[in-house]
Parts: C-alpha cells; structure tokens; sequence
C-alpha cells in the first residue's frame, strides 16, 4: 500500500545564485588556464549553492522539513501532535539594497507563511513559503484531507497574566 505524499516547495536557500555561477566560471577558467585538472573538484562548491533547496514533505504519519542538496533530501521527520493545527499568516517584507553611496532601492512584498501551531498558537513551525496565497491553501487543503491537521485562523491564547500587564 503506498503512502500519499505532499510536497512544498519553499524555493531556494540562496535565491540570488549569480555568485554561484560567477564563482562556479571563474573555478572552471581557472582550473583551464592552469591545466591542474584535480581543481575541478571545486565546481561542486557553486554547484552545491545552485542546487540547494528547502521544502517539506507530508505524509499521513508525520512530516519532514528538509534541506535538499543535488536532489538528496536531508530532514528529520516529525510525529503530528495531538492539538496541532495550521495556522497561514501573511507577512509585510521590505529589503533594502543599497551600496556605500547610499540607498539604492526598496523591495516590498506579502510572503504568505504556513505554520504548524500547538494548541494555545504558541510554538510556530513553518513549514511553507509562498508570495501566493492560493498555493499555500491549496495545500493546506491537501494536508487536511490526508491527516489530522486543520487549517484554522492564527488567534493565540493570551493569559490572564499577560492581560494584568498590558492594563498597566
């Protein structure tokens, strides 16, 4: 009997790869004008930038958040608890680039962020990332039907304590 699989992909890890490639000619250039062929063990250095990726697998006993290198998924897998939900939130990200005369440009953009919570929304894991919203429900959807997870809203659970403090 096989196990239904989800997958999601969160992109990759260094989403700027020109300095891999950058590094990986300069590597290769190099390795060609001195003819010391042993130097093209290097190339797998900017190889190892291109292709890395992150992502998380689901299947009806539990999930994985791995770290994927030259396709070989690295990653523990992890029991689903009792209480746990999925909570997507939205959040407001701003990058900056600039250089040493100054600020050059702003980027703004939502990335939409799916998070396994515990009962009281307390303990966060993300396990996807998306500036699509409609990807991460879809998934979330596929995630609810095959386990015991639920898509509910983020509300967490505020003690009496934290209520006292903030009245002051």
């Amino acid at each position: 009997m096989s196990i239904k699989e989800i997958n999601i992909l969160n992109g990759r890890v260094f989403p700027e790869p020109f300095r891999f490639y950058l590094l990986a000619v300069v590597v290769f250039v190099a390795t060609l004008f001195t003819r010391e062929w042993e130097a093209l063990f290097f190339l797998t250095v900017p190889f190892l930038g291109i292709t890395a990726r992150r992502g998380t697998q689901f299947t009806s006993k539990g999930y994985r958040r791995y770290f994927s290198v030259f396709g070989f998924k690295f990653g523990n897998w992890e029991s689903i608890f009792a209480g746990e939900q999925l909570v997507l939130i939205g959040l407001n990200m701003s990058s900056r680039f600039g250089s040493y005369g100054g600020l050059l440009a702003t980027k703004e953009q939502k990335v939409w962020t799916l998070y396994i919570v515990d009962a009281k929304h307390r303990n966060k894991r993300d396990i996807g990332v998306s500036a699509d919203k409609t990807v991460l429900i879809d998934k979330a959807a596929q995630i609810t039907a095959s386990t015991t997870l639920e898509l509910v809203p983020f509300s967490p659970a505020i003690s009496q304590q934290t209520r006292n403090r903030k009245r002051r």
